[in-house]
């Protein structure tokens, strides 16, 4: 019997397919998080971010810029034109506002509030199977059907409690333990959802919250993900953020007062706890300004130093193939034209350096020949 004559009677019995023709396997749209140091730790690229189709979960402490990662991403999207519409399944009351400062239209955002697991189950597999119904509606019949084009964010997955808990407070004036039955309906409703969301077409952002582990007898940089271990197991990445607060004046790394000045904001750091796309456990710092919002450089400049493309100098930096003049922090991440001389070529490197098969050690020494052939280009 022939191989092909099997798999003709194989896909027909189970509906399978080669996994190179197959609209499933391959991530073909990305997400930009505004942050280029940030799109780089999750897929290696500067120019990627957020895989579409896939469940990606940002957790960690209060005000570290989870909520607005998510709402940055889905507000680029939308202005970007990948995306028609953001669906907003809200557990807290007032995630919503962050979409309307970035200057989001709240006419394409479709509000969703949920008050327990139960409810927000019901709404999320109802809304992914409606996606995977209009999706395959599309697929069959392009020319009379339009595609769903959407990112759903849903804030927050720590703020869920069952309706037990909640009913049992108010009807039997008794507040009980949760006993595990939280985590074990949170698990039931990962497992409805990992496969929708990749048939679906339509990434989830999760955010949730995290905590530390009172029994641990020394601190870890992975923090605990509450919420049911179905969560780590279903989301594509998973990126762990910490607040790290600076103020004007007080940048003590900073050596120029021009500098330590231009700092009114926050700076994020985003650990890739998991990551199916490039490898894991890289870090990023984000900063946000108060009045500008993301800066995309801002976390680019220690491995632009690594790889030779920047150079620290005493009360700046240099940029051999921009200019030999010293330049301040400021110019440095503000400036297109400066990044500009040799951004492809890093982004280049970080791909390679970001691959699962490659070696750091064999990234930064190719980068030797790269550096002098951008530094011959300018003069």
């Amino acid at each position: 019997m022939k191989l092909s004559n099997v798999m003709k009677q194989i896909r027909k019995d189970t509906g399978s397919t080669s996994a190179s023709d197959s609209d499933l396997t391959n991530i073909d749209t990305w997400y930009d998080t505004g942050s280029f140091a940030l799109n780089r730790v999750i897929t290696g690229d500067i120019h990627k971010g957020i895989p579409k189709s896939r469940i990606t979960t940002i957790y960690g402490d209060s005000q570290s810029g989870k909520s607005l990662i998510a709402a940055q991403t889905a507000a680029n999207a939308l202005k970007n034109k990948q995306i028609d519409k953001i669906f907003f399944v809200d557990s807290e009351g007032g995630g919503v506002q962050i979409l309307k400062n970035l200057g989001v239209n709240m006419d394409d955002v479709e509000y969703i509030p949920v008050h327990s697991i139960e409810t927000c189950s019901i709404q999320l597999l109802r809304l992914y199977d409606t996606f995977i119904k209009m999706h395959n509606e599309y697929k069959a019949d392009p020319a009379n059907n339009d595609d769903i084009r959407a990112i759903v964010i849903l804030d927050s997955w720590g703020a869920l409690s069952a309706d037990k808990l909640v009913d049992d407070a108010v009807e039997k004036d008794k507040q009980v333990q949760d006993m595990g039955l939280g985590a074990k309906l949170k698990n039931a409703l990962m497992s409805g959802l990992m496969m929708r969301v990749v048939e679906s077409g339509v990434s989830l952002i999760i955010i949730n919250h995290t905590y530390e582990n009172p029994g641990a007898m020394f601190s870890s940089k992975i923090k605990p993900l509450p919420g049911g271990k179905k969560l780590e197991y279903a989301s594509h990445v998973i990126l762990q953020s910490t607040k790290l607060f600076i103020k004007p004046g007080n940048a003590e790394y900073l050596t120029s007062e021009e500098d330590k000045q231009f700092f009114s904001g926050n700076r994020m750091n985003f650990f890739v706890v998991k990551s199916r796309i490039s490898k894991p456990c890289f870090s990023a710092n984000v900063y946000i300004d108060f009045t500008t919002g993301i800066s995309k450089y801002d976390g680019l400049i220690d491995d632009a130093i690594v790889y030779g493309f920047i150079e620290k100098v005493h009360g700046g930096y240099k940029v051999p193939s921009y200019s030999d003049k010293r330049i301040f922090f400021k110019e440095l991440v503000t400036s297109d034209e400066i990044w500009n001389t040799f951004i492809d070529k890093f982004n280049e490197m970080s791909i390679e350096r970001m691959k699962f098969s490659k070696s750091i050690v064999d990234s930064i020494k190719e980068s030797e020949a790269t550096i002098s052939e951008l530094v011959d280009e300018s003069i």
